[in-house]
């Protein structure tokens, strides 16, 4: 999992400090897209909100100016729209999706249920790193 996280997050920093940063907001995202996972979506539906959720995660690890993360951070979305219509897409449609998968980040983390799925990975990642 943890090379998955790295690998997930690997265009998103510049240096060591970001690159703690960015491993901390790709861990959150994992959880997010375990929690998407968990909903009943269609297949297209769900790998919308998982390409969407990769680009939150870009922009906000790009343009967000936290030193640390901490998922209040990505609330009250949609943020960075501007650069979604630059630098994806500027298609209505694509720009709903986008939007759509940010209500869904901002109710996962306002009612509280990341933490649940937060708790998941950190548990997977402690017990990867117990094996080695």
């Amino acid at each position: 999992m943890k090379e998955e996280i790295e690998n997930y997050v690997s265009d998103w920093y510049w240096d060591d400090e970001s690159k703690a940063n960015c491993f901390e907001i790709g861990k959150f995202l994992f959880g997010f897209i375990a929690y998407l996972e968990s909903q009943n979506m269609s297949e297209r539906t769900l790998k919308n909100h998982k390409e969407n959720t990769y680009l939150i995660g870009r922009f906000e690890a790009g343009y967000g100016f936290n030193d640390s993360f901490s998922p209040e951070d990505l609330t009250d979305g949609p943020e960075y729209v501007y650069e979604f219509e630059r630098k994806v897409s500027d298609s209505k449609y694509a720009i709903k999706l986008y939007e759509s998968t940010w209500r869904k980040l901002d109710k996962y983390i306002k009612t509280g249920t990341y933490e649940e799925y937060t708790e998941l990975i950190n548990t997977q990642l402690k017990a990867e790193s117990q094996e080695k």
